[in-house]
């Protein structure tokens, strides 16, 4: 049976409290525990959006063996912040300031971070403060980031550019086969999810044949960006087959390869997983 890992999901989102399993209204905890995740599903990384989201994310990761947290503070998030930066992250530091912490709170990444300019008005100074400072604390605690960018293209691969020893993925990537050439040169992922099926996402598909297999990782980004035929509904990392079809032939490989390679990536940039396995 082949099973898929899933790198971004926010199983804390209240979408999930509309959603259904077998007719029935079941919520995140039921999907989660369910057999069809079971079934489809090798590993999650769920990842916060601010400080509270975070703390959500990390106590639905516990106990659950192929669950995983990331904790960070999104770009919308941050600009809505009424708290200043400084407080903000320290929040955060608090949560990884120690591998006892980490390992506790099954951290493997800083997330979601990174600028999105999509929604007005924007504060770029503010964004940009939340995000260098979360890469600062990245490289000071030496974990991975998941990054946001969102019609930020350049001012994202400028500010990672200042941190070079950081290293992570651009989830739901929808940058220029240049960017995501030169990112994966440096040793960046690209995340790849349900915008890949949509029947409009020619660029994008575009993008991902360019990508070496090696620096690709699936991703949901649940319950939103559900792929075809699924779209409208809420989504969920047992879909992520969907996104496998499509990306599987776009490499000529079966879904089984694409699966293995995609794991073995995600487990090679989020490195502590090993450590919750033991």
């Amino acid at each position: 049976m082949v099973k898929y890992f899933d790198t971004h999901a926010h199983y804390f989102d209240k979408k999930f409290e509309e959603f259904s399993l077998n007719g029935t209204v079941a919520g995140a905890d039921a999907l989660l525990d369910s057999e069809v995740m079971r079934d489809t599903v090798s590993g999650i990384i769920n990842v916060g959006t601010n400080i509270q989201s975070s703390l959500a994310a990390i106590e639905q990761a516990a106990g659950r063996d192929f669950m995983y947290a990331a904790v960070g503070i999104h770009p919308e998030d941050a600009q809505n912040l009424s708290l200043d930066a400084a407080a903000e992250l320290e929040r955060l530091e608090e949560l990884i300031s120690s591998e006892d912490k980490l390992k506790a709170n099954k951290i493997v990444a800083i997330g979601e971070i990174g600028f999105d300019y999509y929604w007005q008005p924007v504060d770029k100074a503010k964004q940009s403060e939340f995000f260098e400072g979360q890469l600062a604390l990245a490289k000071k605690y030496s974990l991975p980031v998941i990054v946001h960018d969102r019609e930020a293209h350049g001012d994202s691969l400028d500010t990672v550019s200042k941190f070079s020893d950081v290293k992570g993925v651009f989830h739901a990537y929808s940058g220029s086969i240049e960017t995501a050439r030169e990112l994966t040169r440096r040793g960046w992922y690209i995340g790849l999810g349900g915008a890949v099926t949509f029947k409009s996402a020619e660029r994008l598909r575009a993008v991902a044949s360019a990508l070496p297999l090696d620096r690709i990782l699936l991703e949901t980004d649940c319950p939103y960006m559900s792929p075809v035929p699924h779209r409208g509904t809420v989504n969920h990392s047992a879909l992520l087959p969907c996104v496998a079809e499509v990306l599987s032939g776009l490499y000529g490989i079966d879904c089984a390869n694409l699966a293995r390679i995609t794991e073995e990536n995600a487990r090679r940039l989020f490195d502590r997983i090993a450590a919750f396995e033991q």
